[in-house]
């Protein structure tokens, strides 16, 4: 797979469709600004001297050349367009995926909320329950002393 490489970039002009429009003046000067700073001998402590100038010569010559500039310029097109689609298609899914957290979220909240209701009811019941409890044990212990005082008020009249 060959890996691309953007002429305008390497020559330190701007890429895209504004590099479309770049003059073969503005690509000479950008050439002749940037060989005179990569050039072996000016850089002698950069060990990739010689391939960063020979990258800078080759972009510079299909730059130059009429059809080739055609030719990479079609290309440059076709791949800035490819990467709006996946840009697109990237930003969609981001959409369907924030719409579908936001509506799992929401479904979560509800959940909470009707266990939180749930938890009330059944807190609800069993204090119903406790207090009836409560009142059954009251009204024993009532009729018990009621009981126990009929049983007394009986041995006392004996």
């Amino acid at each position: 797979m060959e890996v691309f490489v953007d002429h305008y970039i390497v020559l330190g002009l701007p890429s895209g469709e504004e590099g479309i429009k770049t003059s073969e003046k503005e690509i000479t000067k950008a050439y002749r600004s940037k060989a005179l700073k990569l050039h072996p001998d000016k850089s002698r402590d950069n060990p990739d001297a010689v391939n960063d100038f020979q990258r800078l010569q080759s972009s510079y010559e299909i730059l130059k050349d009429e059809n080739s500039r055609r030719d990479f310029d079609a290309d440059l097109l076709i791949r800035i367009r490819q990467q709006k689609v996946k840009e697109n298609r990237r930003r969609k899914m981001s959409e369907r995926e924030e719409r579908s957290y936001r509506t799992t979220m929401a479904r979560v909240e509800e959940i909470k909320i009707m266990n939180m209701m749930h938890e009330r009811e059944e807190i609800d019941r069993v204090r119903m329950m406790s207090a009836m409890e409560e009142s059954k044990r009251m009204r024993r212990s009532y009729v018990l002393d009621d009981k126990t005082r009929a049983r007394l008020m009986n041995n006392l009249m004996r």
